[in-house]
């Protein structure tokens, strides 16, 4: 039997509000959740990340992060490997 790890999340917001979040919810034919997870997913992948927006993120989820995008930049890295590659002379003038 495999587990599921999940966990509710509640926000508060005004009856008009609500009714936006199951409109787009009845749009799209989709569970509510499903519904904010697709937003919050589409908002992070159009976001571009600084160093300093990493370093401000708490060690747990930093760390989580960078594996994350580490596993979706290797297949990219292994495929231009050989292009990356520097050649290096003794004295490093051409």
């Amino acid at each position: 039997m495999q587990t599921i790890n999940s966990s509710m999340i509640a926000i508060r917001v005004t009856k008009e509000e609500k009714d936006k979040f199951n409109l787009l919810s009845t749009i799209d034919n989709k569970p509510l959740s499903q519904v904010v997870k697709e937003l919050v997913n589409k908002e992070l992948n159009s976001r571009k990340l600084s160093a300093k927006d990493l370093r401000k993120l708490p060690k747990e989820i930093r760390a989580s992060l960078l594996i994350q995008m580490t596993e979706e930049s290797m297949p990219y890295y292994n495929k231009h490997k050989k292009d990356l590659l520097v050649d290096e002379i003794d004295n490093g003038i051409e």
